[in-house]
């Protein structure tokens, strides 16, 4: 290729044409613009996205005009062909009117790292050798740029030098230019239209200064029902591929780029060309891309029946190529690429019975893919192909592709996800036999191994996933459709979380639940997707069948059949999640039936008021079920009556029954009082978030009171107790032997309760090991009666205080409490009590003396750095046996980072460590580091948000999290083993 910098027409200074000469010279580039696109544009003038274009561009608006549009939507939608429809309308002056002059940047024309001015740029659209450039720049008011493909010029923008340019005449890396405009920091008063997709659209957006965003959506979903049927005329047929291919969510939503669904249609016809009529329940898009590309593949010789070794080498290439262009964020390939690769065009047109590279003959001849999804097929088909490149010299010259290991640790870089899917969909054994039959030679089962390992991993760190990576994994194996891959995939995961927001979300959960044979908690947030008037709203092309069951109908029923099949699953939660009056029902066939052996139901926050009554009657048939937890479900007085007499019942085991924020009347607080006498299994009770008035404490109390009363756990959070209430409460627990957890908290508490509840805790009788009074409005006297009650009790374990004002004094009360040999407190919670570094040497002593504190939580108290140093002393100790540390928020830098590194690298005790919320800088950080790798140091929960930190820091967390895989380094530290702890929560 020519040197760009030799290439390169020095700019004539003109002397600034008169007007009759600017007036030609506008008329022959907007000529040169028509002849230029008038071929390549065909977009309606009445397309949506246009008709609000033209009024983003029109004069004299009411509203403030946008000076940057951003055109983005998903690769191939048409967002460049509306981009050049609005250069081409302005120079048929049909649109743009005020707009003096226009130009088109394009990454296909030339490369983002070559060196230009903005002068440079304008010349080089300008028919001729002089361009106008003066005349051009005094109004820069009106102008246009049209910038079309951001997600190419984006991988550019990672450079270390991005210092702006402001002059239209300063050479600068042709990438500088475009971001000193997009900034506005060159030629701020013009305009600017960009095209992107949805995935660069996040890292736009920090760069835009008041911008107007315009999704372009592409084909309607009837149109895509048009093309798909196009050529289909029987009837059972188009019923098939509508149910496989529009009822595909995924699927669906792909075609709505012209050509997908044009590659589909293609698909399709091969596969009934081939005879392959019964299309199965799903298409994958690597099926269909499977079908169409290897039926394509054809053999030079027609006696071959394999692919010869240089055609392989053609593939291979190919596949390199496009694997590199997916991890650069390259769409655009050169000549030079293709030599790179050992590529010639004429090979690749002969391999292929299709246009898979599609050739722009412009001034820089360029290929791109036929669609970007095609590129992420054959990037991914090289991952396949890898072993079979030995023997290619060009595999020796190019630079060493990303391996599959650093392909897992994409999880921001949402640009290789198509890669990803179809990776995991070649796996298919059917399709791999395919393959194997055109190459000739068998394929290496590694990278079906490292994906399997990758999924495993997933399953394995369950508590700090996310849940989206857990779907993203679900959608990935469902694209395999191999039931034996997905199998071995998916021993690891004993507990599952996801968020269902689609009907495919559904079925691909659906499908991979029913291979994780070791699942024993499943977390589901179903939204609206099982109305059935939202079905046919979202997807109208569907014939919903009018004998039998409704699609979505079938979905539900084969995700809650997994209750059925999974004899480890106990716990099933299925809060905030909205289900209707046939899903309750359904769900709870599934949970009555015998094979189920669900012990924990959450409904938390979910919207089941409907079906709530064959709730009841599960209750009764499954002697399985244990804990119910109805949270913030306004309950009607006769849904407590009904919950009662199920409960009542010989046949029903429950023992923890959650009834927070249910907006319970005074009649249901006598109802459940009847209850505690009447029952034998009922162990746990929360009211939490209910009213409960001094009349239904008398009620509670005189059950509380009685022997026959067998409740263990309580739950009075946030019920509004008066004083009165306090004290019925208080004298009723005198007589109590039986409950062992109390939560009061979020009820102000005076000094005459606490002390009355402390009296009864003294005594030798009183079974308390956790009582939970959290933001009590707890005066200064009221610690003095805590720390004696701690002093004389041997049997309380937690005590949580957080959001009261100990304050330094009251903590030194405390900690002469705890330091008495009879106190066996072994969790103490004090988040944001007020605390300063003044309280840390007594903290610092109990850490050092009490074998059995395990936990103490000091989160959002400003103890500083020297309050934190003063604890290190504690930790150094030999003594210690803490296990769990809460550091959040409490002020600290770097300059206590050696004492606390000192601390943790000779400290074997303590497992879970909270930092987060701290201003650590990276020296900190990194001295900090080395005290996780110690190998002394066994801490594996630490509490950081990652992104918090410079790029060497962040090396530095994932090599201690890959020396030591079973780290957890997370910013969601109270996920970790909280259930015992936060029973009042949980």
């Amino acid at each position: 290729m020519s040197n760009p910098e030799e290439d390169r027409e020095p700019i004539q200074s003109d002397q600034g044409p008169d007007e009759g000469q600017a007036t030609g010279n506008l008329q022959v580039y907007k000529a040169h613009i028509t002849k230029k696109l008038n071929k390549s544009v065909k977009v309606r003038s009445d397309d949506p996205e246009m008709r609000v274009l033209s009024e983003a561009f029109k004069p004299y608006q009411k509203t403030v005009q946008p000076h940057t549009v951003v055109l983005h939507g998903k690769p191939g939608v048409g967002k460049s062909a509306l981009a050049r429809s609005i250069i081409l309308d302005w120079a048929q002056n049909k649109l743009c009117r005020d707009i003096s002059y226009a130009f088109l940047f394009s990454s296909k024309d030339r490369k983002w790292t070559e060196k230009s001015s903005l002068a440079h740029l304008i010349s080089r659209e300008w028919p001729g050798s002089q361009a106008p450039v003066t005349e051009i720049m005094s109004k820069p008011e009106r102008l246009l740029f049209v910038m079309d493909d951001f997600d190419s010029l984006e991988s550019a923008l990672l450079q270390e030098d991005m210092r702006l340019c402001k002059d239209w005449e300063d050479e600068r890396p042709i990438y500088i230019v475009l971001y000193s405009l997009l900034k506005k920091a060159l030629l701020p008063k013009s305009f600017i239209l960009i095209t992107t997709t949805d995935a660069g659209l996040q890292k736009l957006k920090s760069m835009l200064v008041s911008p107007l965003y315009i999704l372009v959506e592409g084909l309607s979903l009837t149109m895509r029902k048009q093309v798909v049927l196009k050529n289909i005329i029987d009837d059972h047929r188009k019923n098939q591929v509508i149910c496989s291919v529009i009822g595909n969510h995924w699927l669906a939503e792909q075609c709505q780029v012209p050509s997908v669904c044009l590659l589909v249609c293609e698909a399709l016809k091969i596969q009934e060309e081939l005879g392959e009529r019964r299309t199965p329940v799903f298409q994958t898009l690597t099926s269909l891309y499977a079908t169409l590309v290897f039926h394509q593949l054809t053999p030079r010789e027609p006696s071959q029946s394999c692919l010869s070794q240089e055609e392989r080498g053609t593939l291979m290439g190919l596949c390199r190529m496009a694997a590199e262009g997916v991890w650069s964020k390259k769409s655009v390939f050169y000549d030079d690429d293709l030599q790179t690769y050992g590529l010639k065009e004429s090979e690749i047109s002969a391999l292929f019975r299709m246009n898979i590279l599609q050739v722009d003959r412009s001034a820089k001849r360029c290929y791109v893919f036929f669609h970007v999804s095609l590129q992420d097929f054959c990037a991914a088909l090289h991952y396949v192909l890898e072993g079979l490149g030995k023997s290619n010299q060009y595999f020796c010259l190019t630079k060493n592709l990303r391996s599959l290991t650093e392909l897992k640790q994409t999880h921001f870089n949402t640009h290789l996800d198509g890669m990803k899917r179809f990776l995991f969909g070649l796996m298919n054994k059917d399709t791999m036999r395919t393959l194997e039959v055109l190459l000739g030679c068998s394929l290496s089962p590694d990278v079906k191994k490292v994906l399997q390992h990758w999924v495993s991993v997933l399953g394995q760190q369950a508590n700090a996933t996310n849940l989206t990576d857990v779907l993203d994994a679900f959608h990935y194996l469902f694209e395999s459709q191999d039931e034996e891959f997905v199998c071995s995939s998916l021993t690891s995961f004993q507990g599952v979380g996801i968020v269902v927001n689609q009907r495919m979300d559904l079925a691909v959960s659906s499908y991979c639940l029913q291979h994780c044979q070791s699942l024993e908690t499943l977390w589901v947030d179903v939204r609206g997707v099982l109305s059935m008037e939202m079905n046919i709203e979202l997807c109208p092309v569907i014939h919903q069948p009018t004998h039998g069951k409704p699609h979505i109908t079938e979905f539900w029923e084969d995700f809650c059949s997994v209750l059925g099949t999974h004899p480890k699953l106990k716990h099933l939660d299925l809060g905030s999640s909205i289900l209707n009056e046939w899903a309750m029902k359904i769900l709870c066939m599934k949970l009555r039936n015998p094979a189920c052996k669900v012990q924990s139901v959450t409904f938390k926050n979910a919207e089941i008021t409907s079906g709530l009554q064959y709730l009841w009657m599960t209750l009764i048939s499954n002697q399985n079920l244990r804990h119910l937890h109805l949270g913030n479900i306004l309950m009607k007085e006769d849904d407590i009556k009904l919950a009662c007499i199920a409960l009542r019942h010989p046949k029903c085991s429950l023992e923890t029954l959650r009834l927070d924020s249910c907006a319970l009347t005074a009649d249901c607080y006598v109802m459940l009082s009847k209850l505690l006498l009447s029952t034998t299994s009922l162990k746990f009770l929360s009211l939490a978030g209910n009213k409960v008035t001094e009349e239904s404490m008398r009620w509670l109390s005189d059950a509380l009171s009685s022997s026959r009363c067998g409740l263990q756990k309580l739950i009075l959070d946030s019920c509004d107790l008066t004083p009165v209430s306090c004290h019925i409460l208080a004298s009723a627990l005198f007589s109590n032997r039986t409950l062992t957890h109390l939560c009061l908290s979020n009820n102000s508490l005076r000094t005459e309760e606490v002390r009355r509840l402390c009296q009864f805790m003294r005594l030798q009788e009183c079974a308390v090991q956790q009582l939970i009074l959290n933001q009590c409005n707890l005066t200064r006297d009221t610690y003095g009666f805590l720390a004696l009650m701690l002093s004389h009790n041997g049997k309380l374990t937690h005590l949580g205080l957080t959001m009261n004002p100990v304050e330094d004094s009251g903590m030194k009360l405390l900690c002469d409490g705890i330091k008495e040999p009879t106190c066996h407190l072994q969790e103490l919670d004090l988040v944001d009590c007020q605390l300063t570094e003044d309280c840390c040497a007594d903290l610092a002593s109990v850490i050092a003396t009490k074998q059995h504190l395990k936990s103490l939580d000091l989160g959002s108290n400003d103890l500083g750095d020297r309050g934190v140093i003063a604890l290190c002393k504690g930790l150094k100790e030999s003594g210690t046996s803490l296990e769990r540390l809460g550091l959040e928020a409490c002020g600290l830098t770097s300059d206590c980072c050696e004492e606390l590194s000192l601390a943790l690298s000779c400290n074997s005790c303590l497992v879970s460590l909270n930092l987060l919320r701290n201003d650590f800088c990276t020296s900190g950080m990194l001295k900090l580091c080395s005290a996780f790798l110690h190998p002394s140091s066994n801490l594996w929960k630490i509490g950081l948000w990652k992104q918090q930190y410079y790029a060497e820091v962040r090396r530095q967390l994932e090599k201690v999290q890959l020396t030591k895989s079973h780290m957890l380094i997370d910013d969601d530290w109270y996920s970790f083993n909280e259930d015992d702890r936060n029973w009042w929560r949980n």
